[in-house]
């Protein structure tokens, strides 16, 4: 289980309050599985992803399993495989524009986009848990090969509902 791990599966666990318990239980869960099993999560060679998990989690390693998640993943990514940590080649100059999503960086989010562009040149999964507007995006990702596996895909659809007024695309 090889994955990019966006940073709300362990803010979940680190918030707990603000989501619910089933699905703060799933993150937990999957967080836990890729500690004790100590499994290899792709980030990427400049280091943006980390970064990112470290805006709001500790580099301390704690109190939460998130922080521990955000921890292991900067403590482990230089021994893994380095084709696990691909350069995903920012545009020169431009923030938050990545040369390997071929201009489609404005269907995006830009604090996403380096998610989606480590996940295709790593050819895997992006494993997400709050953020609705990546059901939108369905199309784009499907262009660039990117799969995305929910933590809990019914409360997914069940927030999309909420905020949008809509049931979410397929």
């Amino acid at each position: 289980m090889t994955k990019v791990v966006d940073t709300n599966v362990a803010l979940v666990v680190k918030f707990p309050d603000e989501h619910p318990p089933a699905l703060v239980d799933a993150c937990e869960e999957f967080l836990e599985e890729v500690l004790t099993r100590r499994l290899t999560v792709v980030t990427d060679e400049g280091g943006e992803i980390v970064e990112e998990y470290f805006h709001q989690l500790s580099r301390s390693g704690g109190p939460s399993l998130g922080d521990a998640f955000a921890r292991y993943v900067h403590d482990h990514r230089y021994g893994w495989d380095p084709e696990l940590r691909p350069d995903i080649v920012p545009a020169a100059g431009l923030e938050n524009i990545y040369r390997v999503l071929d201009g489609d960086d404005a269907e995006i989010d830009p604090s996403d986009r380096k998610f989606v562009a480590a996940a295709k040149v790593a050819g895997v999964p992006v494993v997400e848990s709050t953020d609705t507007k990546w059901l939108d995006w369905g199309p784009v990702l499907a262009r660039h090969g990117v799969v995305v596996e929910w933590i809990d895909e019914r409360a997914i659809r069940i927030a999309y509902r909420e905020k949008f007024g809509r049931k979410a695309p397929r």
